[in-house]
């Protein structure tokens, strides 16, 4: 699966694109997520502007055949992000299948 990195005012380090490259890469559990043409779009982004502890927004869209998949969150870490945001991507793969 290639991934794309998207940052705006922060940087994302190796690790933790590898933290979430390996997140991503979880999910090939799902038949859908084999196939080769499958990509994602991973966008992050660090606002002053939150008034929230969570100053982080983080997005991840993903392209499957046949559908395209997309989860949010708004969070503290990078990884925590990733965190919350894979068991969204996992339900919605389960009910990609189901159709």
């Amino acid at each position: 699966m290639q991934i794309n990195f998207h940052q705006k005012h922060l940087h994302l380090s190796d690790n933790q694109k590898d933290y979430i490259s390996g997140k991503l890469e979880s999910l090939t559990r799902y038949k859908a997520m084999l196939d080769e043409s499958v990509w994602a779009k991973v966008d992050v982004e660090y606002s002053e502007n939150i008034s929230s502890d969570a100053k982080i927004q983080m997005s991840v869209s993903v392209h499957v055949p046949g559908a395209d998949l997309r989860a949010e969150t708004a969070c503290i870490t990078v990884e925590e992000g990733i965190d919350l945001i894979e068991p969204k991507l996992a339900q919605q793969l389960e009910k990609h299948k189901a159709a």
